[in-house]
C-alpha cells in the first residue's frame, strides 16, 4: 500500500466512485474502469493518489508509468471521513444515482478540499431534473415539464391527462387561454373524456424520475391508458416529472468550465433505446456533424453559463429536432470522455486544473480538433465496447 507520508500541497486525491466502493456490477463496473483509466492517463504527469477497492487493484498493470494506488478496505465515505483531510486538492468521478455525486462533494468541501469539478450547490441542483428546468425556464429553450407527485390527494393522474390532451388539442373549454391547469384544485378541473383511453396519441409525453441517469424508469405516454401504468413505475408519494416527447436526434455536448465561462469541446450522438417498456443508454458516437451543431454548442454554453458554480467536466443532453432543445444537465465527468479523451487534441483533465488554478483561461485553450471519430457501445454483456475510426 502507498504510504500518505508523502502527500504534499500538490499532491491531489482521485477516484471513481464504483472502483472504489468495489461494485462489481459488469453493466456499471466496465464504464466506470475505462473512465478512471482515461482519467488516471490525463494525469500521469501529476503527483495523484488514486483510491481503489482491493478488486480493481490491478486495473493499472497494463499502463507504461507507475501509478500510485491506495487499497482501501473500509467504505468509501468512511475512508474520506478519516483520511481526505491529508490532501488539499481532489478530482473525482461519481454519477447522479443516489445523490452520490453530491453527497461526496459535500463531504470534500467539509474536509476542505478543492475539488476539480462542480460545487455541491450546482451538483445538487443540476441533479434535480425539475428544479434545473425551473432555474433554467425562459433562459433555454426546453420542452414543457411537470413536477408530479404519486398521491390520491394530489389527483395526479387527472392532471397528466389533461396535459396529454391539450398537446394534442383535445383539450376544449376551460383551458384558461391555452394555459394546462395541472395543479388547479379538483374542483376547477372540468370533466375529462376517457372514450379514446387507449388511442395512440400524435404527440406523446415522457415520464422521468427527478433523479436518474442512464434512461432508467422511463415511461412513453402514447394513451391515456399509459398512465395507470406510472404507479407501477414510481411509489406512492415519490416525485417524479413529466416532459413533453421530442422526437429527435439525442444528443450530449460536453464542455470544460472555469467556474464562470464555459467551452463546448464537442458535439456527441447519443445511441439510447427509448420505446413504450422505458429507456436504456447503450452509447454513443464523437463528434457528430449537424446543421444544428453551432445552435447545440450555444443553448449547452448558456445553460452552463447560468448556473453558479458549475466547474470542470459537464454534459449536457439535448434533443435536436426542429429546433435544439436542452434536457439536461450532468455536472460531471460522463462517459463521452472516455472517447474524447482519446481523439481531441488536449489534454482534458489537465486543462480543467490549469483553469480552476487560474493558470489558464477558456480563451486560451484554441481550437478543439479530433485526430479521428470514436464510438463506444455497451455490449450484450453490459460492456464498453470503444471502437476508433469510421
Amino acid at each position: 500500500m502507498v504510504d500518505l507520508k508523502d502527500v504534499n500541497n500538490d499532491s491531489i486525491l482521485v477516484f471513481e466512485y464504483f472502483t472504489a466502493s468495489g461494485v462489481e456490477d459488469l453493466s456499471i463496473v466496465s464504464e466506470a474502469i475505462e473512465i478512471i483509466r482515461s482519467l488516471v492517463s490525463e494525469l500521469k504527469d501529476e503527483d495523484i493518489y488514486v483510491l481503489l477497492s482491493k478488486q480493481f487493484q490491478n486495473i493499472f498493470n497494463d499502463f507504461d508509468f507507475d501509478v500510485k494506488t491506495v487499497i482501501i478496505e473500509d467504505s468509501l465515505e468512511d475512508w474520506l471521513e478519516k483520511e481526505a483531510y491529508i490532501f488539499d486538492k481532489a478530482m473525482f468521478i461519481a454519477a447522479e444515482r443516489d445523490m452520490n455525486l453530491y453527497n461526496l462533494t459535500k463531504l470534500l468541501e467539509s474536509k476542505g478540499l478543492k475539488v476539480y469539478g462542480s460545487d455541491s450547490y450546482s451538483v445538487k441542483l443540476t441533479s434535480d431534473k425539475y428544479e434545473t428546468f425551473d432555474y433554467l425556464i425562459n433562459k433555454v429553450n426546453q420542452p414543457m415539464t411537470y413536477n408530479i407527485l404519486i398521491n390520491p390527494k394530489t389527483y395526479w393522474k387527472r392532471a397528466i391527462q389533461i396535459f396529454f390532451d391539450r398537446i394534442n388539442g383535445d383539450y376544449g373549454e376551460g383551458s384558461d387561454g391555452g394555459t394546462v391547469p395541472i395543479m388547479q384544485k379538483p374542483k376547477d378541473i372540468p370533466v375529462l373524456d376517457n372514450s379514446d383511453r387507449y388511442e395512440v396519441k400524435k404527440y406523446k409525453l415522457i415520464a422521468k424520475p427527478r433523479f436518474g441517469m442512464d434512461g432508467e424508469k422511463l415511461k412513453i405516454i402514447s394513451s391515456k391508458g399509459d398512465i395507470d401504468e406510472l404507479e407501477n413505475i414510481y411509489p406512492n408519494d415519490s416525485r417524479f416529472i413529466i416532459q413533453e416527447f421530442i422526437p429527435g436526434d439525442v444528443c450530449s455536448v460536453c464542455l470544460i468550465s472555469d467556474g464562470k465561462e464555459a467551452l463546448p469541446i464537442s458535439l456527441n450522438k447519443q445511441i439510447v433505446e427509448i420505446n413504450e417498456d422505458g429507456g436504456e443508454y447503450i452509447g454513443g458516437c464523437i463528434p457528430y456533424e449537424h446543421p444544428l451543431k453551432d445552435k447545440a454548442f450555444a443553448v449547452a454554453k448558456r445553460a452552463c453559463e447560468f448556473i453558479p458554480g458549475l466547474k470542470g467536466f459537464i454534459g449536457v443532453d439535448l434533443v435536436i429536432a426542429d429546433d435544439v432543445y436542452f434536457i439536461e444537465i450532468n455536472s460531471r465527468f460522463t462517459t463521452s470522455y472516455v472517447g474524447l479523451q482519446k481523439v481531441s487534441n488536449i489534454n482534458i483533465a489537465k486543462t480543467i486544473l490549469d483553469l480552476i488554478d487560474n493558470n489558464l483561461s477558456i480563451w486560451e485553450i484554441g481550437e478543439i480538433e479530433y485526430s479521428d471519430k470514436v464510438s463506444f457501445y455497451k455490449n450484450d454483456k453490459g460492456i464498453l465496447d470503444i471502437d476508433i475510426g469510421e
